[in-house]
């Protein structure tokens, strides 16, 4: 069962016209908001997979935040490819993608030993090559939204590594410190 465009525009989806024209609120709505149960499904399955992984690194606050940020970035990079033909636009990908993009970027540091590095950035890489290669075959999912979100999730990731290797250095420090018997 897919819901109708105009259904979902009703109920918050996030469509171009409206949210330039102060109805900002769409940006978020259309988060959690989908076209349907196995739309709703794919992305929580998805989003599960990512979660595992990036959550327990920031913290529930912090991947509340990225999610957030990566989702309103992909709502606005769609609402930008959309300003000629305004389409609804539903659904967590573009937050999901920018998750993946916060993560790769990431992997692309010395965050992670070289092997786990490894190992995570060609599946990462593989899942986002993949399902953008899907969005550009297929009409009605809404690519922009993805390619705003892992965009956006890059450069997030990019930003806030000099504090995660800062922070993992006060942890080592204090490891050090712990184990010498120093204060």
């Amino acid at each position: 069962m897919w819901f109708p465009g105009p259904l979902l525009y009703q109920l918050g989806a996030n469509f171009a016209p409206h949210t330039l024209d102060g109805q900002w609120w769409r940006l978020i709505t259309s988060l959690v908001l989908h076209g349907g149960l196995i739309h709703l499904v794919f992305n929580t399955l998805v989003l599960l997979n990512i979660g595992v992984y990036v959550e327990p690194f920031l913290g529930k606050f912090k991947y509340l935040a990225l999610y957030l940020v990566t989702g309103i970035c992909a709502g606005l990079a769609s609402v930008l490819a959309n300003l000629e033909q305004p389409v609804p636009s539903v659904g967590a990908s573009g937050a999901i993608f920018g998750l993946y993009g916060f993560f790769l970027a990431l992997l692309t540091t010395d965050l992670f030993r070289k092997q786990i590095r490894n190992q995570f950035f060609k599946g990462t890489l593989v899942f986002i090559a993949i399902n953008l290669g899907i969005g550009f075959l297929i009409p009605i999912i809404d690519n922009s939204a993805h390619l705003g979100g892992v965009l956006s999730g890059l450069i997030i990731g990019y930003l806030s590594y000099p504090w995660f290797k800062n922070n993992a250095k006060k942890k080592q420090k204090e490891l050090e410190n712990n184990y010498s018997g120093e204060s």
